[in-house]
């Protein structure tokens, strides 16, 4: 007899730690070239196409494991569960990532992140006009959330990364399913 959860968890293994890479590999290219993730723009640039990475890495990772372990068939609920185990896995990949990152790698980052917010806000706020009153309000808040622990940040990743993969898991596996035809079986 098969044992059919054993391909389950060494896919959804494989799969996670190959896209807890995929999400690693431009969080190191930004920090090598000094990319800023801060302003509105670049915000929201990195989350639509964050998004859309999730999107095609849980599409590819379901089809491929329901392809290569279901003949094809794989249920919604089986689907979802899968691509969940794989976000799961990826988040807390991307959790030791951050940890090491920001403990080891650039423990200065953070403030440097912080900084550079700073200046971006107080040059766009400064550019409209905005009272100085109004900006230093702005960026003693700014400041007063202080600099956040690497162990924060990969609690706050787990979390979003989870999130996110899950809401991306719900749309992906009512794509990626495919039901059997009991008919023909």
């Amino acid at each position: 007899m098969e044992n059919t959860q054993s391909p389950f968890f060494k896919s959804a293994l494989t799969h996670g730690i190959i896209f807890g890479v995929i999400l690693i590999i431009p969080s190191l290219l930004m920090w090598m070239f000094n990319f800023m993730p801060v302003g509105i723009a670049k915000g929201i640039i990195i989350f639509f196409v964050t998004i859309a990475v999730y999107f095609f890495a849980l599409y590819w990772f379901t089809k491929n494991y329901r392809n290569t372990f279901l003949n094809g068939y794989i249920s919604y609920g089986k689907a979802f569960s899968y691509a969940l185990t794989v976000v799961i896995i990826t988040s807390l990949i991307n959790a030791i990532y951050t940890y090491f990152f920001y403990q080891f790698i650039d423990p200065g980052y953070s403030e440097k992140v912080i900084n550079a917010t700073i200046n971006v806000t107080e040059e766009y706020m400064s550019s409209k006009g905005i009272p100085d009153a109004t900006i230093s309000a702005a960026i003693d808040k700014i400041r007063d959330k202080g600099i956040p622990t690497s162990m924060n940040l990969a609690v706050r990743g787990i979390i979003s990364g989870t999130i996110i993969g899950a809401i991306c898991a719900l749309i992906t596996s009512a794509i990626v399913k495919k039901e059997s035809n009991p008919i023909k079986d």
